[in-house]
């Protein structure tokens, strides 16, 4: 009789194992980085340095500045020590910053134009008037010719303004004392004529004279404002006696 072996039993399954757990790091805090605060005073360092560059920057500017005046000032009281002896023998300062030049000239040029033919102008008065402005109009034409504001301004590193007001402040203070001169010998040669002639030269008289006194008047409006510039302007003050010269 066959014997029934026995039959085999089923084998479990094997189950498959989960994954490893990992280890999952704790994140730190930005912060707590050391990464962070390297970048931080990697910022700080050259904020720092930048502080300390436009700092020594400024610094050096500011000393720069403090020379450029300090330069303008020296130039400009040197300018107005050869200037103002010279306007003061032609006129007086008018306050705040006006200057009024050869006033008797003026008056007289007035009277021989405003003159009528019955009652004519005393002409020794005229020629003497005359002769005085011419004078003096030579005199300080001379003066102020002689002035070199080229060396004054030169390689200084004024600024063009500046510079300008300087040499146009002269050149017209030239020009109107050419003027004045002018205006003076024609005055002397209408106190010497008469009739149509006298009237034609004390018109002609009138005009130069008005040209000069513009001219003069932009030149010392320049004079003042390169003082203006460098810090030296002191208008003379309301109630004091201005300079006084010959007129």
């Amino acid at each position: 009789m066959a014997i029934k072996g026995k039959t085999k039993g089923r084998s479990a399954k094997a189950v498959t194992r989960g994954p490893k757990p990992v280890y999952q790091p704790v994140k730190k805090r930005l912060i707590a980085k050391r990464e962070f605060w390297l970048v931080i005073l990697s910022i700080l360092g050259v904020a720092v340095v930048v502080g300390l560059v436009a700092g020594f920057m400024a610094e050096r500017n500011s000393s720069a500045q403090d020379e450029l005046e300090r330069r303008m000032r020296a130039t400009m009281s040197s300018f107005q020590g050869q200037i103002d002896p010279i306007l003061s023998t032609v006129g007086q300062a008018q306050p705040p910053a006006g200057y009024q030049v050869f006033s008797d000239l003026s008056t007289a040029v007035d009277s021989l134009v405003a003159e009528k033919p019955d009652a004519r102008a005393d002409s020794r008065a005229l020629t003497q008037s005359a002769t005085d402005a011419a004078s003096s109009a030579k005199t300080a034409l001379e003066a102020l010719r002689s002035i070199d504001e080229t060396a004054l301004i030169r390689d200084k590193g004024f600024s063009e303004e500046f510079v300008l007001y300087v040499i146009n402040a002269k050149d017209n203070l030239v020009r109107a004392m050419t003027l004045y001169g002018e205006s003076a010998k024609l005055l002397e040669l209408a106190a010497d004529s008469q009739g149509a002639e006298r009237a034609e030269l004390a018109a002609r008289t009138k005009a130069i004279l008005n040209a000069a006194t513009d001219t003069f008047d932009r030149g010392y409006a320049e004079y003042v404002e390169a003082q203006t510039k460098a810090g030296v302007f002191a208008p003379p003050a309301p109630g004091l006696p201005a300079p006084t010269g010959a007129s």
